[in-house]
């Protein structure tokens, strides 16, 4: 049994904390039996999971250990305390997995890999749990990937896994420099649209079945002047009278799911 002491425990500790470690590692940590269970079911590249003596007191736990022994992952039993001790969640969860990055890029997701591609461009979202979110409405929508560029949460966070709700494990992510993004989105011929809270057409009037970026700013102040000037459009999802805009996470299911939905409109048949 891992006690609090040992490397690995203190290993996992130090992840949760620590963005650049995380980065420099190529890893990071899904916490409780949901995440875990869609990471079994997405095939991710799990490196092994730390568990305590109540995870098999469900029929659900013992199931996932199980099914944790029989993908060959290596696996360790601690305390209650010391898996606490790692964890990010408030509520303690009674498993933790160690994941690997998967290295996505964008270059396969753009034509003519892909003829009309749809992604979501988050610049400085400083939120976590609202990066998880829109990761989550990302997969829901059909996006190809979602790019993460400025001064922004990182993708990999704890909380940003468990906002996912196991979408990380599914979804593309990709953290890039603004400057080459907006180049290669250009020379590509993909669409880029700011989302503005006080500008723009309709989000409901724009053609949005090509290839296009749809690109969200900072929590309360939106896109940067400089970033949405050098962009192809604008879009704005109307309010009503004293409502002045919506969450960065319902903004970016709004808008993307109006994207899926004029896809589905413009092209019945396909997936």
């Amino acid at each position: 049994m891992l006690g609090r002491h040992h490397p690995l425990v203190r290993r996992l500790r130090a992840l949760r904390r620590d963005a650049g470690l995380r980065r420099a590692e190529g890893v990071y940590v899904a916490e409780g039996l949901h995440l875990a269970a869609e990471a079994l079911g997405a095939r991710a590249p799990v490196e092994l999971a730390v568990y305590s003596p109540e995870l098999r007191e469900s029929a659900d736990g013992r199931s996932l250990l199980q099914k944790i022994g029989d993908a060959g992952i290596p696996h360790s039993e601690t305390t209650r305390r010391v898996l606490e001790s790692m964890q990010d969640a408030r509520s303690p969860q009674p498993l933790l997995l160690l994941v690997r990055q998967v290295g996505h890029t964008v270059e396969p997701c753009l034509p003519p890999a892909r003829t009309r591609p749809l992604f979501i461009v988050t610049c400085g979202i400083q939120d976590p749990g609202n990066l998880g979110t829109i990761l989550r409405s990302a997969d829901a929508a059909g996006a190809a990937a979602l790019l993460v560029t400025g001064e922004s949460a990182d993708p990999f966070h704890p909380r940003c896994v468990r906002a996912s709700m196991g979408s990380i494990f599914r979804q593309p992510t990709v953290i890039m420099n603004l400057d080459p993004l907006l180049d290669l989105l250009r020379d590509r011929g993909v669409e880029t649209v700011a989302a503005d809270p006080s500008r723009g057409e309709p989000y409901d009037a724009i053609d949005l079945t090509g290839p296009v970026a749809l690109f969200l700013g900072r929590e309360g102040t939106g896109l940067p002047r400089d970033v949405s000037v050098r962009l192809d459009r604008a879009v704005v999802i109307p309010m009503s009278s004293g409502v002045e805009s919506l969450s960065v996470g319902a903004a970016a299911a709004v808008l993307l799911f109006e994207a899926a939905r004029q896809r589905r409109a413009a092209s019945p048949t396909a997936p």
